[in-house]
């Protein structure tokens, strides 16, 4: 073999060496692809998981405190049992912030029943339109004023029972307990309706039946 083929040679290898190196070993694409698997498995430190669960924690106490924190009154409207008799039906209405438990128990009353509540089987004998007027409250007692058409319609025994449902929701809602007088368009109820019910007052679950 002469000289000159044996530099052809040489320098082919050469060549191919240079080649292999670049192309297989410090290959770009090769080394961005080992970054992209080692950035996916990236493992939360110890610390910073701990702050989540911390922070999870905080949410959770949180939510619980503010469940505790809420406030419900209790309604009295009416249904009827498996023997279709008339029974009362409490349903509970979350107290928005700042309202006073009392007037807002009793202005839900008066709007009757939500329209799920309808639905199954829940109704009231109070009148639309009916208004609570005012609710004043001293440190010996609580007067309840509410509008004269609550006498309005119906018989003897829808009477009985709206005001039945008006003194049950009042006397469930008025803390602490202190002795509730029911007030009529700005007069204290002795008789109520044409029907000529008495009423005793201050207000008790017997007040209809004396």
């Amino acid at each position: 073999m002469g000289f000159w083929s044996k530099l052809v040679i040489l320098t082919l290898a050469v060549l191919a060496f240079f080649y292999v190196k670049v192309n297989f070993f410090d290959s770009p694409h090769v080394k961005v692809e080992r970054k992209l698997v080692a950035e996916e498995q990236v493992v939360e430190p110890p610390q910073k998981a701990e702050q989540t669960t911390k922070n999870a924690a905080k949410k959770t106490n949180a939510a619980k405190e503010q469940k505790k924190s809420q406030k419900y009154v209790t309604v009295y409207f009416l249904g009827m049992d498996k023997n279709n008799n008339s029974i009362f039906k409490t349903v509970k209405r979350e107290v928005p912030s700042g309202k006073n438990e009392l007037r807002y128990a009793l202005t839900q009353l008066v709007a009757g029943p939500t329209q799920y509540e309808k639905g199954v089987g829940v109704y009231s004998e109070i009148p639309k339109n009916v208004q609570i007027m005012g609710v004043v409250e001293s440190d010996k007692k609580i007067i309840i004023d509410v509008s004269g058409n609550i006498q309005t319609g119906g018989g003897a025994d829808s009477l009985y029972s709206r005001f039945k449902q008006l003194i049950k929701t009042a006397i469930a809602n008025s803390t602490p307990k202190k002795p509730i007088y029911l007030y009529i368009d700005g007069k204290q109820a002795e008789v109520i309706g044409g029907e000529g019910i008495m009423i005793t007052q201050p207000l008790s679950e017997n007040s209809l039946d004396g």
